[in-house]
């Protein structure tokens, strides 16, 4: 029976199929085996369910021993993975494996387990005896959401040799996996060691309710109503949570790893303000002589940003930050650059230290060069270099080389308690990272199309390369908004953010933050939890625009301008470091209406100004700044901006109809009331029946209690020529709740809430007002 956790019947259980311990009974004796070594590395004993008695299971198609079941009650599943065990037939696989998978959905500690490191390993902890086909992989995967991260006793050798490993080899050197049979027991006891001391450290919590391990679920208090304003669906138009990937690349450096001591003798190496090393890695120059090979100039320079980024005592800048900074330094193409720009690079980014290289063909191999240079000295500290197969071996020749800088900076730890593996979340294929990498140049010039098809065929490639997934996810999340939000792109949006979700355990925690987020938009909508998770990614130091624009701009399009305006400003600092003003258009355009609707049009007017310097025809920004012009009551520059939007509608091909309802739109935003209904009566007068102009001026009339019965017969008589539409039924909704018919509003409201795509705050408020309302009524 179990000793180490109460309420489990064995420690361990060894699935395995009967047939894999004839002849010299290896599982046998690899239990024996590990059985020993246990008591070598516990204190207390270790309980091990084995059923060794093969007339106990030779009809394998036998129904489950009900025994059983008490049995599977254990803290750890090992089965021994063999040619044979994958197999949905066989008694182990249905009764043993699945069954196990089946019983940790309602377990306390669930499937997967925190360790005392901080990475998250599973329960299930295969042990293979023999290489597996392709297909046998795809399916234990399949069952168990994840990567298969097995323990090898594999003997195999380039004759063919695939077998079990012994306990004494003959000729132990043929192997060329290189392994032997007692260091992978040893190795075997430790994992067990390092699973079970988590399971006692892990925080006792329903697997289904835990949203962040460790972390409790906090919601978010009810805000104080927000304006009366309501922004237009157009004004909609938002980049929700796509600092995503963005804050996955960079937040990485800061706080997925563990605390290391720096003994760095007489070299001195500038910190940032955290007490950490600054890093900043540029891309690498291709002199092999080899187009092909360009790819690898960002995708060598990422690998080491990845690499490097396993300390807290490390910063690294993101390879996104690396090239916001070469456009701000006119260095407009993605690709190797000049050191003595990889050193202004780095100063822009205040960083003590930068990376720079190359890399060239050594007969058969590549030759990859590095140097770490002194950004304040440009005194190089130390060079590197290593060798090998670029197409086949990258991510070994990124792991020597940045542990060969991190050996440099004499960072050293306890082996159990190195980072996450970043294995997991890149691939093993070097086509699939090549499309990976192709799809980041899209992705960072804004070519969303593109990038979703490099990624998608990256994916497609190796189906567990799980970044890839996630930047589908999020290529589509910004393809979406930038759209409009298309209800097809919104399905994908969907799709893509559930398929990274489920394989999210692979990746750092910070980018399991950033899919939780992506899922409680799209797929439960639920506001509190994307809010909390939100909260967890403001508290940072972060030097990327794109980052604290997708912050700013969510928070903007749910109303929340002053947490939106914070963000922004962060922008506004790391743009005077840089010595420029950002070159996105989208920013000035959300940073503008924060400022509108805190109230501070003296700012708002001036982030306009510096938007339409860079961009003097973009009709969002003069139509905002005509906004902020009205609202100050400045009615010679706001008649000026209209007038310079008119050429900018009928070239847009607007009717006088749909000029005379934006007009509405714009004065209504500025709450300058009387002379929105002006235009959106203009609006109507020049097409009767037109229901979206009947819609907006109902609207008006209701919400601004102008005139709540006129406002109903309006849009009575739009729901009349366009039964069912939801913001008809919104604004009639509206209007039955201003009546004090409350049973009608809510009916309505309702019907408008289950055909939203979305979480829609201003909704949600509006029906519990309703039904407050309902019940004060019925207790009176």
């Amino acid at each position: 029976m179990a000793n180490i956790i109460e309420g489990y019947t064995y420690d361990i259980f060894i699935s395995y199929r009967q047939k894999d311990n004839k002849g010299d009974r290896w599982v046998s004796r690899f239990v024996d085996a590990l059985k020993t070594e246990l008591e070598a590395t516990f204190k207390e004993d270790i309980s091990i369910y084995f059923d060794e008695n093969p007339h106990d299971r030779l009809q394998e198609t036998h129904n489950v021993d009900k025994s059983l079941e008490g049995k599977l009650k254990c803290l750890i599943f090992i089965p021994i993975l063999s040619q044979t065990y994958c197999d949905p037939n066989s008694y182990a696989w249905q009764y043993e494996f699945l069954a196990f998978i089946k019983m940790t959905e309602n377990d306390r500690f669930g499937k997967d387990v925190k360790l005392r490191s901080g990475n998250v390993t599973s329960r299930i902890f295969p042990v293979r005896i023999h290489d597996l086909e392709p297909e046998d992989v795809k399916l234990f995967e399949k069952e168990t959401e994840g990567m298969l991260r097995a323990l090898d006793f594999v003997f195999k050798t380039s004759t063919g040799v695939n077998r079990p490993l012994k306990v004494n080899e003959d000729h132990p050197n043929d192997n060329l996996n290189k392994t032997f049979y007692s260091d992978q027991i040893n190795k075997v006891a430790n994992a067990i060691k390092e699973i079970i001391l988590g399971l006692k450290t892990e925080p006792v919590i329903p697997v289904k309710e835990k949203i962040r391990q460790s972390e409790p679920f906090e919601e978010i208090k009810k805000e104080e109503k927000s304006e009366e304003e309501k922004i237009p669906a157009k004004l909609n138009k938002r980049k929700l949570l796509s600092g995503v990937a963005i804050l996955a690349l960079l937040i990485i450096a800061a706080v997925l790893a563990y605390p290391k001591i720096f003994n760095l003798g007489k070299s001195k190496v500038a910190r940032d303000p955290n007490g950490r090393i600054s890093i900043a890695v540029n891309t690498f120059e291709n002199l092999t002589g080899d187009t092909t090979m360009n790819t690898w100039s960002q995708g060598i320079s990422e690998l080491l940003i990845y690499k490097l980024g396993t300390s807290k005592e490390i910063s690294v800048q993101n390879s996104q930050t690396m090239h916001e900074v070469y456009q701000s330094i006119g260095q407009t193409k993605n690709a190797s650059i000049v050191p003595s720009l990889s050193r202004e690079a780095a100063l822009k980014l205040k960083a003590g230290l930068y990376i720079t290289g190359n890399y060239i063909k050594t007969g058969n191999k590549i030759c990859i060069l590095a140097k770490l240079i002194d950004t304040k000295s440009d005194e190089v500290l130390w060079t590197g270099k290593v060798d090998g197969n670029l197409n086949s071996d990258y991510i070994v020749m990124a792991d020597t080389l940045s542990t060969k800088v991190k050996n440099y900076l004499e960072i050293r730890a306890l082996q159990q308690n190195t980072s996450q593996d970043f294995r997991e979340a890149f691939t093993n294929s070097s086509e699939a990272y090549r499309k990976y990498i192709e799809g980041m140049n899209s992705f960072m010039n804004e070519n969303y199309v593109s990038a979703i098809q490099s990624f998608k065929e990256a994916f497609k490639i190796d189906s567990t390369f799980t970044l890839a997934a996630f930047y589908i996810a999020y290529a589509y999340n910004n393809y979406y908004s930038m759209i409009n939000g298309d209800i097809l792109n919104l399905r994908y949006c969907k799709e893509w953010t559930q398929t990274a979700f489920k394989s999210r355990k692979r990746l750092p925690e910070n980018y399991q933050i950033w899919v939780e987020a992506w899922k409680a938009y799209y797929n439960t909508n639920n506001a509190n939890e994307m809010f909390y998770l939100y909260s967890l990614l403001e508290n940072s130091d972060l030097k990327s625009r794109y980052y604290w624009y997708d912050i700013g701009s969510t928070y903007a399009s749910f109303k929340k301008y002053d947490k939106a305006v914070k963000a922004f400003e962060k922008i506004e600092t790391i743009s005077s470091d840089w010595g420029g003003d950002w070159k996105y258009w989208e920013y000035y355009y959300w940073y503008g209406m924060a400022c509108h609707y805190t109230g501070n049009h003296k700012k708002e007017s001036k982030i306009y100004e510096t938007g339409l310097n860079l961009f003097p025809n973009l009709g969002w920004l003069i139509y905002d700044q005509a906004r902020c012009a009205i609202s100050q009551e400045d009615t010679i520059q706001a008649l000026e901006l209209i007038n310079k939007l008119m050429p900018l509608y009928k070239e847009a091909g607007f009717s006088a109809r749909g000029i005379e309802n934006d007009l509405g739109d714009l004065y209504k935003e500025a709450n300058s009331l009387d002379k929105s209904e002006e235009h959106y009566r203009r609006a109507l007068q020049l097409n009767p029946s037109w229901t979206v102009a009947m819609n907006n001026l109902a609207y008006l009339l209701i919400y601004y209690n102008k005139n709540i019965d006129e406002g109903m017969k309006l849009i009575n008589r739009a729901l009349e020529l366009s039964p069912g539409n939801p913001a008809f039924l919104h604004t009639q909704g509206l209007g039955y709740y201003k009546q004090g018919k409350y049973e009608e509003a809510l009916s309505r409201l309702e019907v408008v809430k289950d055909s939203s795509l979305a979480i829609n705050l201003d909704l949600d408020q509006q029906i519990q007002e309703v039904k407050n309302a309902l019940a004060n009524q019925k207790k009176n």
